[in-house]
């Protein structure tokens, strides 16, 4: 992709292999020495880079790897950039791990797992497809080449990949590359760097015809088509977390964003909470709700640590979570989470109640699960660092006190309306609504299934025992550590709220679920709420406990083709298929982002990323089986494949 005035040159890579990450480490250098020599931005170079790695990698591995090779002697050349890989905290999980290093000058796809389940259901990207491809020595010897050279993943990496994308196979000790791997590697249309060949006409039609096979796959779950006019700026509705992270994912890749917020300031809504636990959701089967809860949580922690170590200030710590039960029901939930799997330390592990007691540096009773990488952030100073850093990147406008209250499609885009007048404010090509509890107001999404509630948050002065607390507590409910003289502990749960005042009981019932989780500890008799200092605010949530991501569904198109299917007296085995083959109504140019729950912190800078990745034509860090469990539409599809009545 040519460079802009306004934004480097892309270029995009394939890596097998990670290996001991010496290779990344040494494109980071080198990346960062070429654009130091290019001071002009339309002269530098931006770089993705997507890895497959069969075995798990993780940061203690890595670190006990560079120890041993010097690389992390404070005066190595190559130092920063180890730190750099080592600060992103990889972790021994499968699925996509995505890392933006030297202010996103690169980005990491690492996945780790099967190549070929790993490459099969990465979205074939519009715009943005791989050039170049480096395989590392080790993947194509005997003991690994089946799983990196299988025939359908090499055309798995083609489908992925420019007609006339080359690729390069590294050996070890001098030795050949095998024939058969070579063999492989030109049938699929490959070319070598070395090589003066025009494209193979027969592979190229059959990549096409594999990307149209997975299209068709998930046609049910439409993705964003490009837009012809790329220069105009995309509007978004709302003014959090989603709406922040959104933004930022955006100017990262030249996008103008203006963003409609009804607020005076950012971070009003359910992102407006002084503290916000950060750590995965997990299930004892490990399946795609609690894989894709892992990949949030450490992407947003990558997200946050990257802010503030570019100077920008958000209240956060990463002191861990400790995760209890606090009846015989929610310990039995916990310890089939525990045990369902060999979870990876860095992801979580068991601890006994003495162990519990040193990380809490409180009393705690019982054993538990604790997240070492997990913490807390301040939600709206998130958001308010994320769009201070979008700023600086591209033309991002704010328009506050400016509450959307209906939108309209226009032969030119869709046109914005507030209550108070009938004439248009704006018109947009692509609009994003990620309004939190404003969500579902608009007739295009009143019919998402997603719920508000209520939650008070209560704000607690730190006396006692209770200011000892070294890590977030949760069981029913949370408690954080003391910051600005304050804990939070909360919170709750009122579906479909009448009203968002303060509310005595609440705040009541928040100071005794401390005592309630650890009767038989004293410092939860610190916790003292009758200064009646607390935060409401409105979290909207699905039934699966996914968010909602994605093309906004016409939802009278889906019930009208329904209609027909109810009227005919075809089989149900061919509107199966019908549904799973055809594309989906939707709003062409409406996104939405959204139904966060209470989990917004972890899981909305990623999905973010992957809505702003579809937007521009690029390679998403989510497989499309997980862009398929985020659509708005999923609850009706779901129903629809199976064969099963809508109403």
């Amino acid at each position: 992709m040519a460079a802009t005035n306004t934004q480097p040159h892309l270029l995009t890579l394939g890596q097998l292999g990670f290996g001991d990450g010496h290779e990344i480490i040494l494109l980071l250098a080198a990346l960062q020495e070429a654009n130091l020599q290019n001071p002009l931005i339309q002269q530098q170079t931006r770089i993705h880079i997507s890895v497959f790695e069969q075995g798990p990698v993780n940061r203690k591995q890595l670190q006990h790897t560079w120890q041993q090779q010097g690389l992390l002697d404070s005066d190595h050349h190559l130092f920063d950039f180890t730190q750099a890989l080592l600060n992103g905290e990889i972790a021994a999980i499968e699925g996509c791990q995505r890392l933006s290093l030297l202010q996103n000058q690169i980005i990491i796809d690492l996945y780790q797992g099967s190549p070929l389940a790993q490459a099969k259901t990465i979205a074939t990207p519009n715009k943005q497809r791989i050039t170049h491809w480096f395989a590392l020595p080790h993947t194509n010897q005997e003991a690994h080449s089946d799983q990196y050279f299988h025939q359908r993943s090499v055309w798995e990496y083609g489908r992925l990949s420019v007609d006339n994308a080359t690729f390069l196979a590294a050996s070890t000790n001098d030795e050949n590359i095998a024939p058969t791997i070579k063999k492989q590697l030109a049938f699929c249309g490959f070319l070598s760097s070395t090589s003066f060949k025009s494209t193979d006409d027969i592979a190229i039609a059959e990549r096409n015809a594999l990307r149209q096979q997975l299209q068709q796959q998930f046609a049910y779950n439409p993705l964003p088509p490009l837009h012809s006019n790329n220069n105009s700026p995309i509007a978004i509705i709302g003014g959090g977390i989603a709406s922040a992270s959104l933004a930022l994912s955006l100017a990262e890749r030249g996008k103008d964003v203006i963003i409609y917020c009804k607020d005076d300031t950012l971070g009003q809504g359910a992102s407006g909470n002084k503290q916000g636990a950060i750590y995965p959701l997990l299930t004892p089967e490990n399946g795609s709700l609690s894989q894709f809860f892992q990949q949030a949580f450490l992407y947003s922690r990558r997200r946050i640590q990257a802010l503030v170590d570019n100077g920008y200030d958000i209240g956060h710590e990463w002191c861990g979570v400790l995760h209890t039960g606090f009846d015989q029901r929610s310990q039995t939930r916990l310890d089939k989470i525990i045990d369902g799997q060999a979870w990876p330390t860095e992801i979580a592990f068991a601890v006994s109640p003495h162990k519990a007691t040193q990380l809490a540096n409180v009393d705690i009773d019982k054993p538990g699960f604790y997240y070492p990488l997990g913490g807390w952030a301040c939600p709206f100073e998130f958001a308010q660092a994320s769009i201070a850093k979008a700023q600086t990147l591209t033309k991002v406008r704010i328009v506050y006190n400016s509450d959307i209250s209906s939108l309209e499609s226009h032969s030119s885009g869709w046109q914005l309306f507030s209550a108070e007048d009938n004439t248009p404010i704006a018109t947009y090509e692509q609009v994003v609504i990620a309004s939190g509890a404003q969500l579902t107001q608009y007739k295009q999404t009143k019919n998402l299934p997603i719920t508000g509630f209520r939650g008070q948050v209560s704000h607690v002065p730190p006396q006692g025992e209770l200011a000892q607390l070294n890590t977030v507590i949760c069981a029913n409910g949370y408690l954080t550590p003391q910051h600005n003289q304050l804990h939070c502990v909360g919170a709750s749960y009122v579906k479909d709220p009448q009203h968002l005042d303060f509310c005595p009981i609440e705040q009541h019932e928040n100071s005794l679920k401390m005592q309630q989780n650890f009767p038989n500890s004293n410092w939860p008799n610190d916790i003292d709420v009758s200064n009646n200092d607390a935060r409401v605010g409105v979290r909207m949530v699905s039934r699966d406990h996914f968010p909602v991501m994605g093309c906004a569904p016409d939802v009278e198109a889906l019930f009208t083709r329904y209609a027909v299917q109810q009227q005919s007296k075809d089989k149900p085995s061919l509107w199966q298929h019908y549904w799973q083959t055809t594309p989906a109504p939707i709003y062409d140019g409406l996104y939405v982002l959204g139904g966060l729950g209470s989990r917004g912190l972890s899981s909305g800078p990623l999905v973010a990323e992957c809505l702003a990745a579809n937007l521009c034509g690029e390679l998403s860090p989510l497989s499309l089986e997980l862009q398929a469990l985020l659509s708005p539409n999923r609850m009706w599809l779901r129903k629809l494949l199976k064969g099963k009545a809508l109403i």
